[in-house]
């Protein structure tokens, strides 16, 4: 049993000790913040205002006490007794005490007291004045350093309503001071709810000081983040998707290869599948990595001068197997046109963008690719006569994986156009798509000028 004892008892000490310490909150600071510093200003206001009224509080002092002095010689002289005198000349403001010859006071200044007839002393910063003085044939110590003393009373009452400001300022401070710190109350308690992944917490914005910035802010970076996440998991999904589907036919053929009574035509159409298939992952890998790489960028990379016009021929001979295999007619305008950029991202740009053309073009049909300077940069404009994109998706076919109208999205993945609109970007130029009027679609990309010499 005492063991069992023992053990809770240990058990209640670890659990105390591990308990998180208690955090004082920023009310609290404020308002001790507010006490320390009218604590210290109102030490530091009390002393200046002793050291300056001391040596007048003393002077006066001083003058009181010969003025009671000098009125009680003229008393004895008048042959007043002590008792008499004592009566006329005591108030309120003084306290007067009798002292014996055989006192110590009386001895140490007894010469001085037998040739002025006073002693008067005053020590400390608010002045405690004393003086020994002897009337008829008593000696007397007056003091006017009692509770009715004006210079005491003025002290008195300073110092009790500067520690009743202090108090009652930092009691207002206490209530001020949540009140004006709830928006950061109401911020930290969202930022901890953002912290757990709930990406629709909003705070309340108000007005448009400093608080409203960060509350504005706030809820930008909130909304923000709530769409970085379904980007995410939507990215997710999709490149789940896309993987999958690949996969899944790559496995299907290889399991039918296995089957000994196969044909040879149907083993070389299955296999061409899984090369196809094979082909179509290493393409998603790529542009995966190259558009997460494009993504973290900030700048275009290393730049070279080059010719824009010769990187699209170049592409577009590249190309040829696949424009010729479905007879489109290519008509080609280019002028000559020098550009300073990265070469490889900008035949990324023309590579899509045509091969989209290819891919959406019909049987038989036309594209056309013309290369000019503008008034404000490099214009490059694809147009094929494939089918027209609807106008509210033109604006969301530049997003990862989004494939639009499924009529022209036979293959591919979403990607390519994504990757063509970080490379614009990167370099600061501006890509828009149409459905002109007479058909098709316009893909329009719009580079600046790098150079002057680029405009000649």
């Amino acid at each position: 049993m005492k063991k069992q004892v023992k053990n809770t008892v240990n058990k209640a000490v670890q659990n105390l000790k591990h308990q998180p310490k208690q955090r004082m909150t920023m009310q609290f600071k404020l308002a001790m913040m507010f006490f320390i510093v009218m604590f210290i200003s109102a030490s530091i206001s009390i002393s200046i205002l002793l050291l300056i009224f001391s040596p007048i509080m003393r002077e006066n002092s001083k003058s009181q006490l010969t003025a009671f002095a000098n009125s009680a010689i003229e008393l004895e002289r008048e042959g007043y007794d002590y008792d008499k005198i004592i009566s006329l000349l005591n108030t309120s403001a003084y306290d007067v005490k009798s002292l014996k010859k055989t006192d110590e006071k009386v001895k140490f200044y007894k010469p001085e007291l037998d040739s002025t007839g006073y002693v008067i002393n005053t020590e400390g910063i608010v002045p405690r004045a004393e003086m020994i003085t002897k009337i008829g044939s008593k000696y007397v110590i007056i003091s006017n350093f009692n509770s009715e003393n004006i210079y005491w009373v003025v002290n008195f009452i300073t110092i009790i309503a500067f520690i009743s400001s202090i108090l009652l300022g930092t009691i207002i401070t206490t209530f001020v001071g949540r009140t004006m710190l709830q928006p950061i109350h109401d911020l930290s308690m969202a930022t901890s709810e953002v912290a757990r992944g709930n990406f629709s917490v909003r705070v309340r914005e108000n007005g448009s000081d400093e608080y409203g910035t960060l509350q504005r802010n706030f809820n930008k970076m909130a909304q923000e983040l709530s769409g970085i996440e379904t980007l995410r998991g939507d990215f997710i999904s999709n490149v789940s998707h896309e993987f999958k589907t690949p996969l899944a036919s790559i496995q299907g053929f290889a399991k039918l290869l296995q089957d000994p009574a196969l044909s040879p035509a149907d083993r070389a159409e299955y296999t061409q599948i899984i090369i196809d298939e094979t082909s179509r992952l290493s393409k998603l890998s790529s542009n995966i990595l190259n558009l997460t790489k494009l993504e973290n960028q900030t700048t275009i990379g290393k730049k070279k001068r080059f010719g824009i016009d010769e990187q699209i021929r170049k592409i577009i001979v590249m190309l040829e197997p696949e424009w010729s295999k479905k007879d489109i007619d290519m008509d080609i305008e280019l002028e000559d046109i020098l550009y300073v950029g990265n070469e490889d991202l900008m035949g990324q740009i023309w590579q899509n963008i045509i091969n989209n053309a290819i891919k959406f073009t019909p049987q038989g049909g036309k594209i056309k690719v013309n290369l000019f300077r503008g008034e404000m940069g490099i214009v490059a404009k694809i147009w094929d006569n494939g089918p027209q994109i609807p106008a509210d998706k033109k604006d969301k076919i530049f997003e990862k994986f989004y494939q639009g109208d499924r009529s022209r999205a036979t293959e591919g993945n979403g990607l390519g156009l994504a990757l063509v609109k970080r490379i614009v970007d990167l370099a600061d130029g501006k890509i828009t798509v149409d459905n002109p009027f007479e058909g098709g679609v316009v893909f329009v990309v719009e580079l600046p000028y790098q150079t002057e010499g680029m405009m000649k």
